[in-house]
């Protein structure tokens, strides 16, 4: 059976000027045109991953998704981070595989902030709160769709854009959760993914856990965190809800328990290739 390198070759990448890690950087063999690329930074204090996309000439999914995942396993295991059973890389690459998506449209099931002894939402999160916590998201797209949950690993909680099973959206309110459409993250072509991979997170099994997504489009960033509203002025990391920031930046300036590490994103450029 043919095999993404048919088509396509892979170099490792690095840009020592600007950036401190080590990526993989793929071409086209019949254009000879950089396409897709994937990207560990080691410059903070833990982990980033990227991926980014330089034009529309992509490889096939099934392809893409082969090529995204062997790149994520070999940085991790050149970084030392062990994933035995090849779950951890398999998420980390879905994720990244969003920067191959042309969103049309988000939904999803918020969390109330606040409820009474009924569990009955009693406050929803505002355009003040700058942030909004969801059970579940999905991106719509011409290419089908990317639905993005959570998972425990121990007493902690991360990203997991690998879901078992489709999420439904009710059509009325349940409780504590409200149906969301046509929500204000980034749609259109996204081009650019990063996801954090932090491995100073304590009370987990694995040696990181994938905490935060930041999504790229031409007009509109948003960022994602696993974490949970506990009330309209404490929100907990590594649990068990998705919280969207639509400004990326304020995630430095809000309050998060425990002090959450702030970690700079990458500019969207190009790498060194070496072979």
């Amino acid at each position: 059976m043919a095999g993404w390198r048919d088509h396509w070759r892979a170099v490792v990448a690095s840009d020592v000027s600007t950036r401190d890690g080590l990526g993989w950087e793929f071409s086209s063999q019949r254009l000879d045109l950089d396409s897709w690329a994937v990207f560990r930074e080691d410059g903070g204090s833990f982990p980033v991953f990227s991926a980014q996309r330089w034009s529309s000439d992509l490889p096939k999914p099934r392809d893409l998704r082969a090529m995204t995942e062997e790149a994520v396993a070999d940085l991790l295991a050149a970084a030392g981070l062990p994933d035995h059973v090849g779950w951890l890389t398999r998420n980390i690459a879905a994720g990244l595989m969003m920067a191959s998506l042309d969103i049309e449209s988000w939904e999803g099931e918020e969390w109330a902030l606040e409820s009474d002894d009924d569990e009955q939402a009693t406050a929803w999160a505002t355009p003040a709160d700058r942030r909004t916590p969801f059970d579940w998201l999905r991106a719509r797209t011409s290419q089908g769709q990317a639905q993005i949950t959570t998972y425990q690993d121990d007493g902690v909680f991360g990203l997991n854009f690998i879901p078992l099973q489709d999420c439904r959206l009710p059509a009325l309110p349940e409780g504590e959760r409200r149906p969301r459409q046509d929500l204000p993250l980034a749609t259109g072509r996204i081009s650019h993914v990063e996801i954090v991979y932090d491995t100073t997170v304590d009370g987990g099994a694995g040696p990181g856990l994938v905490t935060e997504a930041l999504l790229r489009s031409k007009d509109r960033s948003t960022l994602l965190i696993a974490a949970e509203a506990y009330s309209g002025n404490e929100w907990c990391l590594y649990d068990e809800s998705i919280v969207a920031l639509t400004d990326p930046a304020s995630a430095d300036a809000l309050d998060w328990l425990p002090e959450r590490t702030r970690w700079q994103p990458a500019t969207a450029n190009g790498y060194n290739s070496q072979t």
